[in-house]
């Protein structure tokens, strides 16, 4: 037998690749009694359609999934495309690391406009890319002459998010042309575009070939669970990208539920006009608390930055923890202590949050925090103030 540690044979990257940190997933799960306003979930869970078509898909999990014809037909006719320009993905994830291991190797440069979805970034370097890092102007609007002097001839691909997580804001139609006029393969995450009004930019894959675009059911649609997304792009990546997708990487239940949820795109709509609303309504009380600064956004979510509260983010963010709130600050996503993301919620988890939020910019007075029933009528004693400190979510790159 050789001696040779088992890890030299590894490809070179991924010993030292940073892993996906899901521990504030974890910890939310461990304890249900909190206000999970940390991650852009849903709060509206599936309606009865998605359930029922997901149960009844449960009932033949005894055979092999098909392929999602029916499903790819549907998004289709959502985005008004061809069926030819979809791919479907365990979640949008996937279709981003598809997309990323299509152009990316060792050497390859990609340019990413930041702050925003981290798994641009570790993807590329997973695959031996460069990232450059593009900051947003001081105002947090996209810079678009500084993404196009960073494109030279090792670029093989530029990462866009719209709407942009964590800032909000979207990118406008004559800003995207300009990207895409670099011809590089460009890749816009819209994974947000039903959570409010932002532009659809499906109808400009059929003039860009190097556009790829990036949704999930996992936001608006309220499936994150069953991990369920989709690219759009010309037929020809389509094509390469099938062929570097794991077969069945979809669920017979993902692709069921998915299908119920197109079939009743006025649901969708309604989602829509609820997380709008209720985004309006949280912009609106944080506009009147002192030292904030929160950001428009098209999202289920709105960044704040708290630097003029005297307050740094982490420490809101445990003072929410301790009054069974999680939040999310956001030092992972390249921005200093002084950022803040909440996830809007339902009503009452929105009307605490306001509540909890004004109490945290002063520094308290803290409250008790309420102990709430979880699923089945059980209850969970432990408040989250008791969590031993190595016990709590740590800053993560997702969501």
């Amino acid at each position: 037998m050789s001696d040779t540690p088992i890890e030299q044979f590894l490809r070179p990257g991924i010993a030292s690749a940073s892993p996906y940190d899901a521990r504030h997933h974890d910890f939310a799960w461990r304890h249900r009694e909190l206000d999970r306003l940390m991650s852009n979930e849903c709060p509206l869970p599936p309606s009865r359609s998605v359930i029922a078509a997901a149960t009844a898909a449960l009932e033949i999990a005894n055979f092999y999934p098909n392929s999602g014809e029916d499903l790819r037909a549907a998004i289709a006719a959502f985005n008004d495309v061809d069926p030819a320009n979809i791919i479907l993905g365990n979640g949008s994830t996937e279709v981003l690391d598809v997309v990323t291991r299509s152009f990316v190797g060792p050497g390859d440069e990609v340019v990413i406009s930041v702050p925003t979805y981290a798994f641009f970034e570790s993807q590329t370097r997973l695959y031996g890319g460069e990232p450059l890092l593009i900051p947003m102007t001081d105002d947090f609007r996209f810079d678009v002459p500084a993404i196009l002097d960073a494109v030279t001839v090792r670029t093989k691909a530029i990462f866009l998010c719209s709407p942009n997580n964590p800032t909000g804001n979207s990118w406008d139609m004559d800003e995207l042309e300009a990207v895409l006029s670099a011809g590089v393969p460009t890749v816009v995450d819209q994974a947000y575009l039903e959570c409010g009004d932002s532009v659809s930019f499906a109808g400009l894959v059929a003039a860009h070939p190097n556009l790829i675009i990036t949704r999930t059911m996992s936001k608006a649609f309220g499936l994150a669970a069953l991990r369920l997304g989709y690219g759009i792009a010309a037929p020809t990546l389509v094509d390469a990208f099938l062929r570097l997708r794991i077969p069945f990487s979809l669920s017979l239940v993902a692709l069921r539920a998915g299908l119920a949820a197109m079939d009743h795109p006025e649901e969708l709509e309604e989602r829509r006009a609820f997380i709008s609303s209720e985004r309006r309504r949280v912009m609106a009380a944080l506009l009147t608390m002192p030292g904030l600064k929160p950001f428009p956004s098209e999202g289920n979510f709105i960044l704040i930055d708290v630097s003029g509260t005297g307050q740094t983010s982490a420490a809101i963010v445990d003072f929410a923890r301790r009054e069974n709130m999680l939040l999310r600050a956001m030092t992972a996503h390249r921005l200093r202590d002084a950022f803040v993301r909440v996830t809007i919620g339902t009503v009452e988890q929105n009307d605490r949050f306001i509540a909890v939020f004004g109490r945290a910019i002063t520094g308290g007075p803290q409250e008790p925090a309420p102990e709430l029933a979880l699923t089945g009528g059980a209850m969970n004693r432990r408040s989250a103030r008791d969590v031993p400190a190595v016990d709590r979510p740590a800053a993560a790159s997702r969501g």
